[in-house]
C-alpha cells in the first residue's frame, strides 16, 4: 500500500521544520539582502539620482482585483519591422517599445471605461539574469523589474522615452541586487509554505484590501527570425499566453516570429470583459508613435531582436 497523501497541515508542518534545518542559508541569505538594501542607499538616495518604480505603489484599476475561475484571452500582431524602424528612430530598444505599445493601448481602453487614474500604471517585467558563460544552457534563469508605464503623459513619444529611463533604473537595480541574492530567497522559501500563503491570500481575497503589487505583467520574449515546421508542415503564427495573479488579472506576453511580433492577452472575464478592445488597442499605439516620429511605414534594416 503506498504512504497516505499528506494533509495541507502537514505538508506546512514538513515546510517549517525544513526551514528550520537550514541556518547557514538563512544567515547568509539576510546578510545578502541588508547589503544589497544598503547598496541601493548609497546609489539612490541622492535627490538628483533616478528613483527605480518599487511594488505597492501602482494605482488601482479594473483588473486589479481578485481573480475568478474564468480566462479570456485576446490576441494581436504587428509587424516586428515597423516596431524597430520606431526603436531606430527613438534610440531605445524593441521592449521599450513593447511597452510602450501596452502602455498606450492601456491608456486609450481605461479612458474609454472613465477608469484612467492619475498615477501612471506599473508593469512587473520579467527580465534574464543569466551571465555571458550561461548562454545556451537548459533552464530558464528569470528575475523581474518593475517599470513605470507613465500613463500620465499624453504624448506617446515622451511616454516612450519615459519608459525607457524607468527600464534603464530597473535594469541598474537589478544589476546591484544580482541573482544570487534572489535565488537565495527562492531557495530558502519552503515550497509548501509558499503554497499555503497562496492560497490563504486568495481565500481572503486580500489583493482588494490593499494597493495592487503591480498592475500588468509584460513579458517580451524573442523568438526564432526563420521559419519553423512541426512534422513538415510551417508554423505560420504563435500565440503566447501567460499567467496572471490575484490582483494583476492581466498578462501581455509578446513573442516575434519572423516579421511578426505575437501579443497574447491573458484576463479575467469578470474583470476585463472586452480583452478584444484591449488588443486592438494595440496596432492603434504603433501608429500613433509612427505618426509622432514622421515614419512612413518604412522598413526598419536586419538588426536582431533586442529584449534588453
Amino acid at each position: 500500500m503506498p504512504d497516505k497523501l499528506p494533509s495541507d497541515t502537514e505538508m506546512l508542518g514538513y515546510g517549517l521544520w525544513s526551514l528550520a534545518q537550514q541556518p547557514a542559508l538563512a544567515v547568509r541569505t539576510i546578510r545578502n539582502t541588508v547589503e544589497v538594501a544598503l547598496q541601493l542607499r548609497d546609489r539612490f538616495a541622492p535627490s538628483e539620482a533616478p528613483t527605480p518604480s518599487l511594488p505597492l505603489t501602482a494605482p488601482r484599476t479594473c483588473f486589479n482585483h481578485t481573480l475568478t475561475p474564468h480566462r479570456c484571452l485576446g490576441l494581436q500582431t504587428v509587424e516586428l519591422s515597423r516596431v524597430k524602424a520606431v526603436k531606430n528612430a527613438a534610440g531605445c530598444t524593441v521592449n521599450d517599445v513593447v511597452l510602450a505599445l501596452c502602455a498606450g493601448a492601456l491608456r486609450s481602453y481605461l479612458d474609454e471605461r472613465g477608469e484612467h487614474p492619475e498615477q501612471p500604471l506599473l508593469a512587473m517585467v520579467p527580465v534574464s539574469v543569466r551571465s555571458t558563460d550561461e548562454q545556451g544552457a537548459l533552464g530558464n534563469k528569470v528575475s523581474t523589474a518593475f517599470a513605470s508605464l507613465a500613463t500620465d503623459i499624453d504624448d506617446p513619444l515622451v511616454r516612450l522615452g519615459a519608459i525607457h529611463e524607468s527600464m534603464a533604473t530597473a535594469k541598474e537595480a537589478q544589476q546591484l541586487i544580482g541573482a544570487d541574492a534572489l535565488q537565495n530567497w527562492v531557495e530558502f522559501a519552503a515550497p509548501a509554505v509558499a503554497a499555503q500563503a497562496a492560497r490563504m491570500y486568495t481565500s481572503l481575497h486580500l489583493a482588494d484590501r490593499h494597493r495592487p503589487l503591480f498592475n500588468v505583467t509584460i513579458s517580451n520574449v524573442p523568438g526564432p527570425p526563420f521559419p519553423l515546421y512541426v512534422a513538415g508542415a510551417r508554423v505560420i503564427a504563435t500565440n503566447p499566453i501567460g499567467p496572471i495573479f490575484d490582483g494583476a488579472g492581466l498578462n501581455i506576453t509578446v513573442m516575434s516570429y519572423m516579421d511578426r511580433l505575437d501579443f497574447g492577452l491573458l484576463g479575467c472575464p469578470e474583470l476585463l470583459p472586452d480583452v478584444d478592445r484591449l488588443a486592438g488597442a494595440i496596432a492603434t499605439a504603433l501608429d500613433e508613435l509612427e505618426h509622432a516620429l514622421g515614419l512612413n511605414g518604412s522598413p526598419a534594416d536586419d538588426a536582431p531582436v533586442s529584449t534588453g
